[in-house]
């Protein structure tokens, strides 16, 4: 160190090489909202035509779980056999390292065990991209068909447009329609001409289904042979399929057509009552949200140029908005923060040694950053938040060097012998405090689940700048310093540094005199009654709200509910419209978009997949926030919906949080074999949430039954005319959703090609025949058709039959009506049915334990390397006693502000536990000093404790003047976690000074028998 500090060129050099790299680094990380994390979750999704959810559950959702149940890197999987549709989510345990080899085989072991499936059924599609961040919802509004299809042929070209933009990974279309293939045949006709559908199917298949000829060779040369056959879809209905009565040949035109066509439409879009495409896209892994949004903005304008006069994709939502203003938010903090902690080291510090200070700020941050590429970590909200937190750390180390060389030239040092040996002094306290800073952070790194990976920048930010400022303050500090002193006047009066500096040293003295020379007379009374006082705070804590994450000041309410199951999508649509009417009738609204029969954009926290069906009505509304804040929007559309709209199902009214998502606050798995037990058992749950105070709403993922009609076979009359059962479903299958013929070359385009019966169903079982064994047979001769009641869908949990009831509570507290109901929903537990309560409340709390774990090591951490610098078990003890007051404080300050108890508070305390140890270390580390150089105990106290006075308090000061405008601010974020650092630090610095010395007197004296 001595070396470098007499070498200064060398030094200053090397520091500017790494600031300039720093800078850059810091100029080119990715700007996001929140940071990017993939959760290692991934969707298989199967669809199987016509079937049943029963037929789903044990034709393909079982078999997937059988091969799934294989694999030890699963942590878990779920499923949802719905009619015509599989889905199933799989979540990777968080110790797998590299997920893409595991999501490639198991991808390959779905396609392998897809080949049991029903022909009917299509190929699996496996989906890993669910946590990729969305970038932007857009309108197109459009006014009738002809519109709507020129709007989708733009469409069409632009989803094969957006792979030149590298920031854009993906365009999600809703509210469109796709075009098929359709062969329609009147049923009428086909009776008329003696023509059976199959017969048809025979003709389409040979024309098409044609064996390839391959080369023919003729005197030594060979010829490609390609065979002429009908190719367009003009020229399909030119297809001979049979003669009439008379022997004229028939072609399909004779019969019905084949034709391109509009697909049945599945699902509708409108914003502000109007009819609407909305257009979704999404952000490439790495990118970086202002970059992405110029890529768009150029995109988008291409679309505008091609769509019809008139019409325009109009921005609803952009990342890019909320980005920028947050950036601004937490630029101002940050200034403010710089201002306020340059200000505070002024007060104790000369203006030189206060500027030395600052430039460590950006020397140290820009260094810092270096890591942060190789790392993954971009700027997002809770880096940002990392470097406010850091602001306030990292000048600590400066003010304790600046003071200490300061003290050295009072006491007649000269400027080198100052800068050397006052850096000395306090070397191991800064390094120790330093690594017990990057201790404490260091565990988060390994917080699991989502949480961990939300808060992961924290940390690193912190660790990089603190260990970087630490390399400032030990080399850089002195450099400068000695420069200054060199430059100053010899024989120029030092005075008291800084603008209180007279104040300082008054209430050092008075410290000494009036404060420590009584601690030290009854240290027992002093170290056990500020232990006392601080163990009553911790009173406070049931009188403490408990916020997992706290509401995000947003403007977005969701409303995602479902009809009753069977609902087509026309009812669907038109009881959305009067929804839609209704909410916007509210003057607190600036806008509603409704989703009927698909999900609302996956921009919002949501990891999206879910399965979609006519019955669902889903809303986004805007709201003004001057009105009415978004809790309040959603308690009391919560408690309004079930009145105004009685035929709701199901409904849940949710807002953005702060954090991950996290689910239901409230959610009950009913597991077991039966599914009709596990609806009973639901019903019953569902009843008791609903007889409980407080709770709004509440619904399970199963949904009421829904009406089916049954198909019994005449297996005997099958088997007298030699017709298998494949006929009968094929012919079903074509007067209702249409038999798969393959797909159709159009233009170069394949579509979908679906062969149909024009007709009612019922009717048509009449008139449809199949050809027998001597004659023709009616199709209603084969089968018997019942009306009855089946399961909408089945859904599982790791293998087994799980149903899921969701209760959302009002303003009530969750924990509050779990205590309520938890006993009365176990006694519904039997041999056939488990029951188990979790939700919100059950991640929370193992979130909290989580948390609590890490804080073990880390206090484990902090004792070991406290232990290595004094060699003693007893000093540990006593520097974490500022840990514990500090608790203590910020118990009191979330109880004075009524500010929630959550995640981010107790990183917060984490945070505060790296805080405030330093001054613990510096304070014993100079009373151990003081005790080498021959003091006795009780002089080396009342010393130390004076000498420290000055960088206790500014050190202190400037955390509380850093973290204050988090605490004061608007981000309900990280409100909490400033409230808990500041308050906090506050407390501990006024019993630390007290506390401290008094427990090290009575170790002193318990260790020499003289502790009366």
């Amino acid at each position: 160190m001595k070396w470098l500090i007499n070498r200064p060129k060398i030094t200053l050099l090397f520091f500017l090489m790494l600031t300039i790299v720093g800078a850059i680094s810091f100029s080119q990380l990715p700007q996001r909202e929140i940071p990017e994390f993939s959760p290692p979750i991934g969707q298989v999704t199967t669809v199987y035509p016509g079937s049943t959810a029963e037929e789903i559950e044990q034709q393909i959702t079982v078999p997937i779980e059988n091969e799934l149940q294989q694999y030890d890197e699963i942590e878990s999987f779920e499923s949802v056999s719905a009619p015509g549709i599989s889905l199933l989510t799989i979540e990777l345990d968080e110790s797998v390292e590299n997920t893409s080899v595991v999501w490639n085989e198991l991808s390959q072991s779905i396609q392998s065990v897809s080949g049991q499936f029903p022909d009917a059924s299509m190929s699996p599609s496996f989906n890993t991209s669910v946590g990729d961040q969305g970038l932007a919802t857009y309108h197109i509004l459009f006014s009738d068909e002809d519109e709507r299809a020129a709007i989708e042929d733009v469409l069409d070209r632009a989803a094969d447009d957006i792979r030149s933009y590298p920031d854009l990974v993906g365009l999600d279309v809703q509210g469109s329609l796709e075009q098929e293939v359709a062969v329609n045949l009147d049923a009428d006709l086909l009776e008329e001409n003696g023509l059976t559908f199959g017969q048809v199917i025979g003709a389409l298949n040979g024309e098409v289904e044609l064996t390839p000829i391959g080369e023919w060779q003729d005197d030594n040369q060979v010829f490609p042979v390609d065979l002429n056959n009908y190719a367009t879809v003009e020229e399909m209905n030119e297809v001979p399929i049979g003669v009439d009565d008379e022997g004229e040949l028939l072609r399909l035109q004779d019969v019905g057509e084949m034709t391109v066509q509009w697909m049945e439409q599945e699902e509708s879009v409108h914003y502000e009552g109007e009819s609407s495409i909305a257009l979704t896209f999404t952000l490439a892994s790495g990118s970086s949200v202002p970059e992405a949004q110029t890529q768009l903005d150029t995109f988008v304008d291409q679309i505008n140029e091609a769509l019809p006069s008139g019409t325009e994709a109009n921005l609803l939502y952009t990342q890019a908005d909320l980005v920028s203003e947050l950036f601004l938010d937490l630029a101002i903090s940050f200034l403010i923060a710089v201002a306020a902690v340059l200000f505070v080291c002024s007060l104790g510090l000369r203006p030189g040694s206060a500027l030395s200070v600052a430039i460590a700020i950006p020397i140290s941050l820009s260094i810092g950053s270096i890591i942060l590429p190789f790392l993954g970590v971009g700027l997002n909200q809770i880096s940002l938040i990392g470097y406010i937190i850091v602001l306030a750390i990292l000048v600590d180390d400066g003010i304790v060097v600046n003071d200490n060389i300061e003290r050295q030239l009072r006491e007649g040092k000269s400027p080198k012998e100052a800068a050397y040996k006052g850096t000395k002094e306090v070397f191991w306290s800064v390094v120790t405090s330093t690594i017990v800073v990057v201790f404490t952070f260091f565990p988060i790194l390994f917080l699991p689940g989502g949480a961990g990976e939300f808060i992961r920048p924290l940390p690193l930010v912190l660790i990089g700048a603190i260990i970087a400022s630490t390399l400032v303050s030990l080399l850089i500090i002195p450099i400068y310093r000695l420069w200054r002193e060199k430059k100053r006047p010899e024989d120029k009066e030092r005075k008291p540094a800084g603008l209180l500096g007279s104040w300082f040293e008054k209430a050092s003295a008075g410290y000494r005199t009036k404060i420590m020379e009584r601690v030290v007379r009854r240290p027992f009374f002093v170290a056990f009654g500020g232990l006392a006082i601080g163990t009553a705070a911790f009173l406070l804590i049931p009188f403490i709200p408990i916020e997992f994450f706290p509401d995000s000041d947003r403007e977005e309410v969701f409303i995602e509910a479902t009809l009753a199951n069977g609902t087509p999508l026309e009812e669907s649509e038109a009881y959305s419209e009067s929804v839609e009417a209704w909410l916007a009738n509210e003057s607190f609204v600036d806008s509603v978009s409704s989703f009927t029969g698909t999900n609302i954009p996956r921009l919002f926290g949501s990891e999206g997949g879910g399965e979609e069906s006519e019955n669902l009505v889903n809303f986004l509304i805007y709201i003004n926030k001057e009105d009415v804040e978004a809790r309040e929007a959603m308690n009391y559309w919560s408690e309004q919906l079930p009145d105004e709209f009685p035929e709701l199902e199901s409904y849940e009214v949710s807002i953005i949080e702060s954090g991950p998502p996290v689910g239901a606050p409230i959610a009950v798995e009913i597991s077991g074999d039966s599914i009709t037990d596990l609806m009973d058992k639901s019903s019953e749950v569902q009843s008791i949430l609903l007889n409980t105070e407080g709770v709004v709403n509440v619904d399970d993922d199963v949904g009421t039954a829904v009406s089916s009609y049954q198909v019994e076979l005449d297996r005997g009359e099958l088997e007298d005319n030699n017709i298998t059962a494949s006929e009968v479903s094929e012919m079903l299958a074509a007067i209702g959703e249409g038999v798969p013929l393959g797909d159709f070359d159009v233009d170069g385009e394949l579509l979908d090609w679906q062969l149909y019966i024009e007709g009612d169903e019922l009717d048509l079982l009449e008139t449809m025949t199949l050809e027998g064994m001597t004659d023709e047979v009616a199709l209603s001769e084969f089968i018997t058709i019942d009306e009855e009641s089946i399961q909408p869908r089945i859904p599982r949990k790791d293998g087994e039959r799980t149903i899921t009831v969701r209760a959302f509570p009002g303003d009530a507290s969750a924990d509050d009506i779990i205590a309520q109901v938890e006993e009365e929903i176990a006694g519904l537990e039997d041999d056939a049915v488990a029951i188990n309560i979790g939700g919100e409340t059950a991640e929370r709390t193992d979130v909290f334990i989580q948390i609590g774990q890490i804080f073990i090591v880390v206090v484990f951490l902090i004792f070991i390397v406290m232990l290595i610098q004094f060699y003693s078990i007893s000093i540990p003890f006593i520097i974490l006693s500022g840990v514990y007051l500090a608790f203590s404080g910020a118990m009191i300050g979330l109880f004075i502000t009524q500010t929630g108890l959550g995640f981010m508070s107790l990183m917060g305390g984490v945070s505060l536990a790296g805080i405030v140890v330093r001054n613990g270390i510096v304070l014993i580390e100079f009373i151990e000093q003081r005790r080498k150089e021959g003091l006795g105990a009780q002089d080396a106290v009342i010393l130390a404790a004076e000498q420290r006075f000055r960088p206790v308090v500014l050190t202190s000061l400037t955390t509380i003047a850093g973290l204050l405008p988090v605490a004061l601010g608007n981000s309900t974020l990280f409100q909490p976690l400033g409230i808990t650092i500041v308050s906090g630090a506050l407390f501990s610095a006024v019993l630390t000074l007290l506390v401290v010395p008094a427990l090290y007197l009575v170790r002193e004296r318990m260790k020499t028998g003289s502790i009366s």
